[in-house]
C-alpha cells in the first residue's frame, strides 16, 4: 500500500495503488506500507537501471528518524531473492532485507552510508585497513558456504557505515557484500555457470572474460582485485584510456594487465589454457597472442614481486588470482592466512 501525505497530512492520507505508477518514479514524502505495517518516506531517488522494458529504481527512504533504502525487484525474482536470502541472514556481513513490500515488489534494506568505491581506506591505520578487507570476506565467505556466487564482486558492492575513529578521523564498520539480486545459488553437482560475462570489466575473473566455468574461484579473484584496491588505493585494471575504449579494445588492455600481473607461474598458465578447451577455444588462442605482445622492452609485471607491497599481502593475492580457477585458495582458506593475523577486532 502506498500512502502520501497532503498538505492536511496526518488528518487527511491519500491511498495509491503500486500500479498507479507504472514504473514511474515513486514521488518523494510518498509513504509506502510495508509487510511488517511499516510506512516508510520516500525522500530520494538515489539511482535507476533499466531492465526487461522498464526502469528499476533504489530509493532512500525513513521511518521513525532512521534511514533506509527501498529497492525495486523484477517481478519474477521476488520470491527467489526473499528465499535466498534466508539462507544467509545470519552473517553479519551480508546485507539482506530487513522488511518488505509485496504489492511493490520492492526489499527494504537497512542504509550503509558509504560504498569502497567511495571510501579512502588507505588513510586508515593498517589494522583497520585490513578488518574492512577481512569482514567483507567473511561476507563472500559465509555466501560460499551455501554455494551462492555472487558474479559481482565490485567496491560499489561493499558497503560499510562511519564512525569517529580519532579527532578528525574516520573509522569503518558495518561492512556488508551487498546487492544479493545478481546472485546465483549453484544446484549440486553443477560445474558452475556457463556463457555468461559475469561482474564488471575492471573487477571481473580471467574465466568470466572467456565466458567459461565460473563458480566460487571466479568471486575470490574478483575479490582479490578489491583487496588491492582497499589496501594500496590502486584499481589494476582501470584507466581512462580503457574506459574510452570500444568494447573489444578495453577487452584487450585489460586482459593483458591480467596476464602482466598474474600470469607469471607457467604451470600455473598451462592449467589456465586447458582449462578452457585449449587452442580449440578462441579465447585460449587470443590470451597466446596477447602473451606475445610482452618482450624485454615491454615485460610483464608481476604482482608478487611488487617490493613496494607488503610480501604476506603478495602472497595472499597471488593464492587468490591463479590464473588456472582450480588453484585459487577459497574465501575460507584466504581468511586463515597469516596477513590476516593483527587485523583489528
Amino acid at each position: 500500500m502506498f500512502l502520501r501525505t497532503t498538505s492536511i497530512q496526518l488528518r487527511d492520507k491519500l491511498h495509491y495503488s503500486h500500479s498507479q505508477y507504472n514504473g514511474q518514479p515513486l514521488p518523494l514524502s510518498l509513504l509506502v506500507g510495508s509487510s511488517s505495517g511499516k510506512r516508510y518516506s520516500v525522500d530520494e531517488v538515489l539511482c535507476e537501471r533499466p531492465a526487461s522494458g522498464r526502469i528499476w529504481r533504489v530509493y532512500r527512504a525513513k521511518y521513525e528518524g532512521k534511514q533506509f533504502i527501498l529497492k525495486d525487484i523484477i517481478p519474477g525474482d521476488f520470491q527467489d531473492i526473499l528465499d535466498l536470502q534466508k539462507l544467509v541472514q545470519h552473517s553479519p556481513h551480508v546485507r539482506t532485507s530487513v522488511d518488505s513490500i509485496p504489492e511493490g515488489r520492492m526489499l527494504v534494506f537497512a542504509y550503509l552510508e558509504k560504498g569502497l568505491l567511495h571510501v579512502d581506506t588507505t588513510v586508515l591505520p593498517p589494522v583497520a585497513r585490513k578488518a574492512v578487507i577481512r569482514d567483507a570476506l567473511v561476507g563472500l565467505a559465509h555466501l560460499h558456504d551455501k554455494n551462492i556466487i555472487h558474479t559481482d564482486i565490485k567496491p560499489t558492492n561493499i558497503m560499510m557505515d562511519s564512525f569517529k575513529l580519532q579527532k578528525d578521523k574516520m573509522g569503518w564498520s558495518n561492512v556488508q557484500i551487498t546487492d544479493l539480486e545478481s546472485v546465483v545459488l549453484l544446484p549440486p553437482n553443477v560445474e558452475g555457470l556457463t556463457d555468461r560475462l559475469s561482474g564488471n570489466h575492471f573487477w571481473r575473473s580471467p574465466e568470466a572474460w572467456a565466458r567459461g566455468v565460473q563458480n566460487t574461484p571466479s568471486d575470490v579473484y574478483s575479490f582479490a582485485i578489491v583487496a588491492i584496491f582497499a589496501w594500496t588505493g590502486k584499481m589494476m585494471f582501470f584507466s581512462e584510456t580503457a574506459n574510452r575504449a570500444s568494447p573489444d579494445e578495453r577487452a584487450d588492455m585489460i586482459l593483458r594487465q591480467h596476464l602482466s600481473y598474474f600470469s607469471n607461474d607457467l604451470p600455473d598458465m598451462e592449467g589456465c589454457l586447458a582449462y578452457h578447451g585449449g587452442d580449440e577455444n578462441p579465447f585460449v588462442r587470443h590470451l597466446k597472442k596477447l602473451l606475445c605482445t610482452f618482450s624485454a622492452e615491454e615485460p610483464r609485471l608481476p604482482f608478487e614481486l611488487w617490493e613496494q607491497v607488503d610480501p604476506l599481502f603478495r602472497d595472499l593475492i597471488c593464492k587468490m588470482t591463479c590464473m588456472d580457477s582450480l588453484r585459487r585458495i577459497s574465501a575460507r582458506e584466504a581468511l586463515g592466512h597469516s596477513w590476516f593475523d593483527d587485523a583489528e577486532d
